[in-house]
């Protein structure tokens, strides 16, 4: 999939995010809820993944969404 400029859409209109920086780290531990998925890597990093609505649809939010600094 090709990212369209600098609005961060794929060719699909989806969200266009590089996880590449993901490939290399090893889970620890994973527990969720309702609507959030929490992944703790070996790394320390704390990875989640949550289920929301924007504009009445629904949508997949990442914290972080990108590499950490």
């Amino acid at each position: 999939m090709n990212i369209r400029g600098d609005r961060g859409l794929n060719d699909l209109g989806g969200c266009a995010v590089d996880w590449t920086w993901l490939g290399n780290e090893r889970i620890s531990s994973v527990s969720s809820a309702l609507d959030t998925l929490t992944i703790t890597f070996e790394s320390g990093l704390v990875w989640t993944v949550r289920a929301l609505l924007w504009q009445g649809k629904p949508f997949l939010a990442f914290e972080p969404h990108e590499r950490p600094a």
